[in-house]
């Protein structure tokens, strides 16, 4: 089953890479807090939810001709929006502060809709099963076919698509006009035959 997005989980990272460890931490962090306002912000009201920048790396790399000696500093997290009329501008304005990477975005449903769907999707799988397992009988010369056992082998599967195209609009704060992918829904079921 097919349906369109109703939210997105954004992937985001924010950090600094320079030749002093302490003033690329603070900056960091500095960084960080500024970021996790703004989603604070951007999230209220219902438009969002499940901020979490829960992720810390610091390292040291020494590289090149003469040994230079580069610290980085790395907070990585996620957050989720429901009001897809704010994912462009917010995205936009996200990408545009020095030290913020937008990683990888989830188009959703919500957990309501899931819910709602998932008789529709299981019975679908179950028709597609019962019809496979008579053209199997038909094949082999018997008759009709009646399920013994049905298991279900794992909770409803999400198709995971990236954006679709990003485009910068002309503003001192760009906004990104995205296309949020449908999301495709499936579930597996394992469904024992017996055909006369």
């Amino acid at each position: 089953m097919t349906l369109p997005a109703e939210c997105v989980s954004v992937g985001i990272s924010a950090g600094f890479t320079g030749p002093d460890r302490a003033a690329v931490v603070a900056d960091t962090a500095a960084l960080v807090e500024r970021l996790r306002a703004r989603l604070d912000e951007a999230t209220a009201d219902g438009r969002g939810r499940d901020v979490r920048l829960s992720s810390l790396r610091t390292w040291t790399s020494v590289g090149g001709k003469r040994g230079t000696v580069r610290h980085v500093a790395e907070v990585r997290g996620s957050f989720v929006l429901d009001d897809l009329g704010v994912v462009g501008p917010l995205l936009g304005e996200l990408a545009g502060i020095d030290g913020v990477q937008i990683g990888n975005l989830d188009w959703q449903l919500t957990e309501n809709t899931l819910k709602a769907i998932q008789p529709d999707v299981l019975k679908a799988a179950f028709d597609h099963a019962v019809q496979r397992a008579e053209w199997i009988a038909a094949a082999a010369g018997l008759g009709a076919v009646e399920a013994v056992a049905v298991r279900d082998d794992a909770p409803p599967m999400f198709a995971r698509p990236m954006m679709a195209r990003a485009m910068m609009a002309d503003s001192a704060t760009p906004s990104i006009d995205l296309d949020p992918e449908d999301v495709d829904v499936s579930v597996m079921l394992s469904v024992e035959f017996s055909a006369r």
